[in-house]
């Protein structure tokens, strides 16, 4: 590498440091600094390339599922398939008869990948 590829890579290291500490959104910071924002999303990628990505916690989320009473109590309840959306329009749908160990084998799965 030679030096004023250093330079650069200096120089661009700051200023994705300066627009992390800013708090704002890339366009504004590319708009303030007049930079455009093709030129800053290469250097980002050029600076994070081969690092690992850190984990982004996701917001939980909740759902309420029936008792075992409740399931007993309505044989309705047996024929209403349980519907698992993931990011990146990717929609589960699994019916109440399915086998425990498909269940299990699905769960370990998506765990795994997510």
């Amino acid at each position: 590498m030679d030096e004023n590829e250093l330079t650069k890579t200096e120089l661009w290291t700051k200023r994705i440091q300066d627009f992390h500490e800013s708090g704002l959104s890339r366009k504004e910071w590319c708009q303030k600094h007049q930079i455009p924002q093709s030129t800053f999303g290469y250097w980002i990628r050029k600076q994070t390339k081969g690092q690992p990505k850190p984990e982004q916690p996701e917001e939980p989320v909740f759902a309420r599922l029936p008792s075992e009473q409740e399931i007993s109590s309505d044989s309705s309840a047996n024929d209403v398939p349980v519907t698992i959306c993931l990011p990146g329009s990717i929609r589960i749908e699994i019916s109440a008869g399915c086998p425990v160990g498909l269940m299990s084998s699905l769960i370990h799965t998506l765990n795994a990948h997510a």
